[in-house]
């Protein structure tokens, strides 16, 4: 009777898990997105990814992943929730999350001229990534034309097209040759 009273007094913000009650914070959920696509970078690319400082709010430095001192070619955000939210709202609702993840990440790719690049990843689900990129040798993939966008498993997207995150110079040597 305890036990039911306690969650039935619950609030939005916490999830249930066998008979233990959970806080669930959103920054922290993406905050550990992020270190797990961090680590899936690495893994793939051998490149010292890092978590953006202040989660992309300094206005030379946009999206959630980077390599230090180093020029990028993408832009990267994360997005990690509970539910799944690429379904077919994406085709009949202009509310529907993942759209609007998408055009942030544009954005702010945008900004930076950068191409974009959407980790995402709803829980129990492998990591999924959505670019602009047309897969050359990845077989599985989803085009959503009125999104420009080609969406497929992170996994098989970094092992079979290889994608180039840097241009290989570093950004002091890239401003010695500016200046």
């Amino acid at each position: 009777m305890q036990r039911e009273t306690e969650l039935h007094g619950l609030k939005a913000g916490l999830e249930i898990t066998k008979r233990r009650v959970i806080m669930v914070d959103s920054r922290a959920k993406g905050a550990d997105g992020e270190r797990q696509v961090r680590e899936l970078l690495r893994k793939h690319t051998g490149l010292p990814f890092e978590r953006v400082p202040m989660s992309g709010a300094l206005p030379f430095m946009k999206g959630d992943l980077f390599v230090p001192d180093t020029a990028m070619h993408y832009c990267i955000e994360v997005k990690f929730y509970k539910n799944s939210h690429f379904d077919d709202k994406i085709l009949t609702n202009k509310s529907n999350e993942f759209i609007k993840w998408w055009e942030q990440t544009t954005s702010q790719a945008k900004k930076t001229n950068k191409k974009p690049v959407l980790f995402f990843k709803y829980n129990r689900s492998k990591v999924f990534v959505a670019t602009r990129d047309e897969p050359a040798k990845t077989k599985k993939f989803m085009h959503i034309g009125h999104l420009g966008c080609y969406v497929m498993i992170a996994d098989e997207w970094l092992i079979n097209e290889k994608p180039e995150f840097i241009n290989g110079q570093n950004i002091s040597e890239v401003s010695a040759i500016a200046q």
